[in-house]
C-alpha cells in the first residue's frame, strides 16, 4: 500500500513540475520515460564536424562535457524526465533576411550586423528555456529528487565570453546543452510524440530536458 502510494506521489509531483514549466513559459512540457532518450555519438562528432566556433572555448561545451558514453551510463539510471518546448517568434527584419531565396548560412554570416541582432534574438530565447528549465530542476530538488539535473539546448550563453582556462562564473546556474552530452535531440523529441520542424523560418524552437529520480 506504501509503495502504491508512494508511486502515486511521484507521478503527481512531476506532473506538478510540467505545469510550473508551462506557467513559467514553456509552450509544452510531458513526462517522459528516460529510456525514450537517445544517446549517440555521432552527436559530439557533430560538435567537432564542421567545426563548432564553440567547441573547446565553453565549459558547458565538449571536450570539457562527459563522453556520450559516460553520459549513456549516467542516464540508465534516471527513470523519469520532462521534455521541455519553448518557441519565440523570429523578429520580422530577420525573418524575411532568411527567406530570402540567396539565403545561405556561410553568407548571412559574414555580415555582422545581421548575424549580431540574429544572435541577440537567440540569446533571448535560449535565456528564457534556461530560465524555465532551471525553475524545474529547482522545484525538483525541494520536493526531493536531489538529483535531478536540467539541460538546455546549444552552448552557455550566461556570460558573454567563457573562459575555458579559468573556473566557471556562475556555476550553480550553468548548464550543458542536450547536444553537448551526446543525446539525439530530434530522435529524443520524436520518440517522445514531439513534432519537430527542420528549416523553419517562423518561429524559434528551444527544447530542454530535466531528469528527474
Amino acid at each position: 500500500m506504501l509503495l502504491k502510494l508512494k508511486r502515486f506521489s511521484k507521478e503527481t509531483d512531476i506532473k506538478e513540475l510540467c505545469r510550473l514549466a508551462i506557467k513559467n513559459g514553456a509552450n509544452r512540457a510531458e513526462i517522459i520515460n528516460a529510456g525514450l532518450i537517445v544517446v549517440d555519438e555521432r552527436v559530439q562528432l557533430k560538435c567537432r564536424y564542421p567545426p563548432c566556433p564553440f567547441y573547446g572555448k565553453n565549459l558547458m561545451c565538449p571536450p570539457y562535457t562527459p563522453s556520450a558514453k559516460e553520459f549513456r551510463e549516467y542516464v540508465a539510471k534516471y527513470k523519469h524526465a520532462i521534455l521541455v518546448q519553448f518557441e519565440a517568434p523570429i523578429e520580422e527584419e530577420i525573418k524575411k533576411r532568411i527567406k530570402s531565396e540567396e539565403a545561405k548560412l556561410a553568407e548571412l554570416a559574414k555580415d555582422m550586423e545581421f548575424f549580431e541582432k540574429a544572435e541577440r534574438e537567440l540569446t533571448k530565447g535560449w535565456k528564457k528555456l534556461h530560465a524555465i528549465v532551471s525553475s524545474v530542476e529547482r522545484e525538483a530538488f525541494r520536493k526531493g529528487y536531489y538529483l535531478s539535473l536540467g539541460l538546455v539546448s546549444g552552448h552557455c550563453r550566461l556570460c558573454d565570453t567563457c573562459n575555458p582556462k579559468s573556473p566557471c562564473k556562475k556555476p550553480l546556474e550553468a548548464r550543458p546543452s542536450m547536444e553537448a552530452l551526446g543525446i539525439d535531440v530530434y530522435q529524443t523529441a520524436k520518440n517522445a510524440g514531439f513534432k519537430l520542424e527542420w528549416g523553419t523560418n517562423e518561429l524559434i524552437t528551444c527544447l530542454g530536458l530535466i531528469l528527474i529520480d
